[in-house]
C-alpha cells in the first residue's frame, strides 16, 4: 500500500471528505428527528413531503393575491409556474399536501359561491374539465368529478356534498371517469335536481337523468337557462357539448372532450348559430384553432390542464396552455388561464349589466334585454 505522503494533495483531500462523509450518513437512522433539523440525508422522498408541505400553501396565497385576469401578470404567471412544477410530480399521491392544497382551494371556493352574482356569468374551475357557472337565476355545474380514484379522490366527500347543495343541475358531456361519476349524479337526483347526461347514460338512475342530444341540436328550457346541445364525439363515443343560454347574462358553451375529425365541419359553422360568450374548451388539443374559429367567442378558458391521473408527460402545464393560447393570438380571442377553486367574473359590473353580446331596450319605460329576438327583464326572466 502507498504510503499517505505518496497520494496527490488534490485525491487526498476527497478521500478525506468521502472518510468523513460517510459516518455521518450511517448516524441518520432515525427519521423522528426531521421536523427538528430538518437534515433528509437517505430519506429524499421524506423530503420531497417537507418540500410540497412548505411549498403548497405558498402557491395558494401567491394565486388569491393575484386571481385571474385577461393580462396576466409576472407573479401570477411565477405562481402558476411553480404549481406546474410540484403537480408534475410522478409521485404525487404520496405527498398529503397536494390533497389538502386541492381541498382547500375548494373550501375557499364554496364560500364565495354562497355571495350572490347581481350580473353576468361568474365562472368557478374545478378539477379536469369541471366548471360552475353562477348567475343570479341558477348554478350549473358541468363534469363535476373526485378526480383520482375511489379509495384516495381528490375531493373529499363533504367538498362534493357542499358543491351540490349549491348547484341547480348537473351537466355531463360524455361517459368517461374524467367527466362523469355516477355517485355524484346519483346525489343530485336525490336531492332533487336535474341531471343532464348523453343518451343511454345512467338512465336507471331516476327521472331527474334528462338524457339529451341526438341527430339533430335540441334545445332544453330550464329555471333561468336555454341549453342547446350539440352531439358531438370524443373518438367515437358520444360527447355532448353544451351552449348554455343564460337568458340575458351571457352565453356559455362547455365542449367536454370533443375530439373528432369529421365533426369540424359543423363546428366550423356554429357560430352562425350561436353568439357565444366564453368558450370552456380542452386546452391540449390538436383542433384548438378550428374550435376558436367554430365558435368565435369573446373569450376562452381552458380546461383539462393537469391532469394527475395522466403520465407526466400527458399532463398539460399551465405554462404550455399560456404558449399554445399565445401562438393563436391573432385571431383576437382574449383568454383566461385558471387553476382549481377559482372564480372569473364575466361582466360582473351593472353598467355592462350582462353580455355584451345583449342588447339593452327601453319599452314604455321599462328596461328589457334584448337577445336573438327575445327579451328579458334584468334578472334574467324571459317575457313571453
Amino acid at each position: 500500500m502507498k504510503h499517505l505522503s505518496a497520494i496527490p494533495h488534490r485525491l487526498l483531500v476527497c478521500l478525506l471528505a468521502i472518510y468523513s462523509f460517510v459516518p455521518a450518513t450511517a448516524q441518520r437512522k432515525q427519521p423522528a428527528g426531521f421536523d427538528d433539523d430538518y437534515i433528509f440525508w437517505g430519506y429524499p422522498n421524506v423530503y420531497l413531503n417537507y418540500e410540497a408541505k412548505f411549498a403548497y400553501p405558498l402557491i395558494d396565497r401567491m394565486l388569491q393575491a393575484y386571481p385571474p385576469e385577461v393580462e396576466m401578470s409576472q407573479n401570477r404567471q411565477m405562481a402558476l409556474v411553480a404549481l406546474d412544477q410540484f403537480l408534475h410530480d410522478a409521485d404525487y399521491t404520496k405527498r398529503n399536501a397536494f390533497y389538502t392544497f386541492v381541498n382547500e382551494r375548494m373550501a375557499y371556493m364554496l364560500t364565495t359561491m354562497d355571495e350572490p352574482v347581481f350580473s353576468g356569468v361568474r365562472v368557478y374551475k374545478l378539477y379536469n374539465s369541471g366548471f360552475i357557472l353562477k348567475t343570479l337565476k341558477t348554478t350549473v355545474a358541468i363534469d363535476l368529478v373526485p378526480g383520482g380514484n375511489t379509495s384516495k379522490p381528490f375531493l373529499t366527500d363533504s367538498v362534493i356534498t357542499e358543491i351540490i347543495s349549491r348547484c341547480d343541475a348537473l351537466l355531463v358531456t360524455n361517459s368517461d371517469s374524467r367527466h362523469a361519476n355516477k355517485s355524484i349524479a346519483k346525489a343530485f337526483v336525490e336531492a332533487g335536481k336535474k341531471v343532464y347526461v348523453p343518451q343511454e347514460l345512467w338512465s336507471n338512475l331516476g327521472e331527474e337523468v334528462v338524457s339529451v342530444g341526438g341527430d339533430t341540436e335540441q334545445t332544453v328550457e330550464a329555471d333561468g337557462m336555454t341549453l342547446h346541445i350539440l352531439t358531438g364525439h370524443n373518438g367515437k363515443n358520444t360527447n355532448n357539448i353544451y351552449i348554455m343560454d343564460f337568458q340575458g347574462r351571457g352565453v356559455v358553451a362547455h365542449t367536454g372532450a370533443q375530439d373528432n375529425d369529421a365533426d369540424y365541419d359543423w363546428i366550423s359553422q356554429i357560430h352562425d348559430l350561436y353568439d357565444t360568450d366564453i368558450l370552456l374548451t380542452k386546452s391540449a388539443n390538436i383542433h384548438l384553432e378550428d374550435m376558436l374559429e367554430g365558435f368565435l367567442p369573446r373569450m376562452v378558458i381552458t380546461a383539462h390542464e393537469n391532469e394527475m391521473e395522466s403520465s407526466v408527460d400527458k399532463r398539460e402545464s399551465y405554462w404550455t396552455t399560456q404558449k399554445r393560447l399565445k401562438s393563436l393570438a391573432l385571431l383576437n380571442i382574449p383568454n383566461v388561464v385558471m387553476t382549481w377553486g377559482e372564480a372569473y367574473d364575466y361582466a360582473d359590473t351593472e353598467s355592462k349589466n350582462i353580455s355584451s353580446s345583449a342588447n339593452k331596450v327601453l319599452i314604455n319605460g321599462v328596461l328589457y334585454i334584448e337577445r336573438k329576438g327575445s327579451f328579458y327583464t334584468p334578472a334574467g326572466i324571459k317575457i313571453k
